[in-house]
């Protein structure tokens, strides 16, 4: 997108190109996505084969088990399907102005290890036998890590404000977005790529509707398209952000779950109404303002 000469021969161009879209940015010129001053590292550990009893009774787990380690750091472990047995994932978020002053994060340097043995050194808490079991299973997680590379790569979590009426999805003409070119949300619920698999479907159904050599056809249907599913990313990507920042307040078992209407409207994903059938901040009535 850098060379002036580039020429593109095309019916459209969808953008699917990430969070940090060149479509988004070089062509359309619209806002990038912003960083939510959360930052995130992955990894999976081989439950299996350890001779560790910690790690080996991690296969006891639920589906998802949450660690709070103060206000600003949540370590999730997670099962992965059964057909995958004793891979556990795990991931770990941080809220950047929730640590302690002393305490920051340098992409590509700081990990998880540096990160919650500065938690322990800060906090006033270490008689709680229970932290300290979580602190102790957390270091053998890292230390035992596939990839200990993992421990390292770390990125800032960004989100597309779908809010900014005078923008909504940000298409133009013939050229439209998808996934988390349009629409990068929070994963508090890992809902990001359903909803890039929701678009992808959705764009189908409007592009076979189209003629496609007829500009005017083609620009109507994305438009028709963008329309419909701008109500639903927004709704879902408000509600992803409020549980995201909630679960550092209150602990991911405390946040409120949806409402059954709201989660079967989820789960009806493109055959759902555009508009949900009640607004995704209700079910946290009386959180919201404290």
């Amino acid at each position: 997108f850098k060379n002036d000469n580039l020429q593109i021969d095309a019916d459209l161009i969808i953008g699917a190109d990430g969070v940090h879209s060149c479509v988004r940015r070089e062509i359309l010129s619209l806002p990038q996505a912003k960083g939510s001053g959360a930052y995130v590292w992955r990894g999976s550990v081989d439950t299996n084969t350890s001779s560790s009893d910690k790690l080996i009774q991690m296969q006891k787990y639920p589906i998802a088990k949450f660690i709070n380690f103060g206000e600003g750091m949540i370590l999730a472990y997670f099962n992965f399907h059964s057909k995958v047995e004793a891979q556990t994932a795990w991931v770990f978020t941080v809220r950047a102005n929730l640590l302690p002053d002393n305490v920051n994060i340098d992409c590509g340097t700081t990990t998880p290890i540096d990160l919650i043995k500065a938690h322990m050194d800060n906090t006033d808490e270490n008689g709680d036998e229970e932290l300290t079991e979580a602190y102790e299973l957390a270091m053998t997680v890292f230390n035992n890590t596939h990839q200990p590379s993992d421990l390292t790569w770390s990125s800032e979590m960004a989100v597309v404000d779908l809010n900014q009426e005078d923008i909504g999805w940000g298409g133009n003409g013939r050229i439209t977005l998808i996934g988390d070119a349009a629409h990068a949300v929070r994963p508090a619920s890992g809902l990001g790529g359903s909803l890039a698999f929701e678009d992808a479907a959705a764009l189908g159904r409007f592009i076979s509707r189209s003629n496609t050599n007829s500009v005017a056809s083609i620009e109507e249907q994305l438009r028709a398209f963008e329309k419909i599913r701008l109500p639903r990313c927004k709704s879902i990507s408000n509600d992803q952000s409020i549980r995201a920042e909630l679960s550092y307040k209150l602990g991911f078992s405390e946040v409120p779950s949806w409402d059954p209407a709201y989660a079967k409207w989820i789960a009806e994903g493109i055959d759902s109404t555009p508009e949900p059938p009640f607004s995704e901040t209700d079910v946290f009535a009386g959180l919201l303002s404290d």
